[in-house]
């Protein structure tokens, strides 16, 4: 209870900070249809030349970026901060962080947000409508992929906190949490394009595979309603794995000034 109220305090002054850059919420949007139109006539472009890849048409690739572009935008609208651990740490500010009486990881998820990611969240939210309705799917289906979404973009934020352990032994010198970027460009595409090797890698080590292919193939697809509960788990799962590698690095961190 202690922590949903934290949460809810931290979402008002969020969005309280929102309401200074107005003007940057109407331009994120315009700016994230026109990058998504780009990004969905390169694909058209692709199949142009190759009319199916790996069995997957045109819409069904679509619903795979679709799901993996929301999944990507919730992750940006609440954990967005997890990408700058390593300033926190550089500039010694994780310090005073670990010294107040709140989860270290809760406080610098909820510390800052993105303005952008607002406009992402409502363009990626028409996109999976839009695209669902080319499909003929359901309603009920939209309403499952979103409430898949908030689950898989723990993946993402996993990743982001799994690239960050690195800079509690390097002071914030290294850091590979801007991999994140490269791992949700990878999410964006079906696992059968990827070779054996690398779609292992993606189902059970880095489990991008869960975020929008898994979903699209097996809900979408071939209605498997038990998957509503196993994609859930899977990403609560490694989402817990992490934060217990973060904790265990966090008591092997050095303060800046030692």
């Amino acid at each position: 209870m202690r922590y949903l109220k934290l949460q809810l305090t931290y979402m008002k002054v969020n969005l309280k900070s929102l309401a200074i850059y107005d003007l940057d919420f109407y331009f994120a949007i315009v700016g994230m249809i026109i990058q998504n139109v780009l990004n969905i006539v390169a694909l058209r472009f692709i199949f142009n030349i190759v009319p199916r890849i790996k069995g997957y048409s045109f819409d069904q690739l679509l619903l795979t970026y679709a799901l993996a572009t929301l999944a990507w935008s919730i992750f940006r609208c609440f954990f967005i901060n997890a990408l700058n651990i390593s300033d926190y740490i550089h500039k010694g500010s994780l310090d005073t962080i670990l010294i107040k009486p709140v989860n270290p990881l809760f406080q610098l998820i909820n510390e800052r947000v993105d303005e952008d990611s607002w406009g992402d969240l409502l363009v990626s939210l028409l996109l999976l409508v839009l695209v669902d309705s080319r499909l003929h799917n359901p309603w009920y289906i939209t309403v499952m992929f979103i409430f898949i979404a908030i689950f898989t973009s723990l993946i993402f934020l996993s990743l982001a906190v799994l690239g960050n352990l690195v800079s509690l032994f390097s002071n914030g010198l290294s850091d590979l949490a801007e991999t994140t970027f490269d791992f949700f460009e990878m999410s964006k595409y079906p696992l059968a394009i990827y070779s054996g090797g690398l779609k292992f890698i993606l189902t059970f080590i880095l489990p991008l595979g869960w975020v929008a292919s898994i979903p699209q193939e097996r809900i979408a697809q071939r209605h498997e309603w038990g998957w509503l509960a196993i994609i859930p788990v899977v990403c609560l799962v490694f989402f817990v794995l992490i934060y217990q590698l973060w904790r265990l690095f966090l008591k092997k961190y050095q303060s800046t000034g030692s």
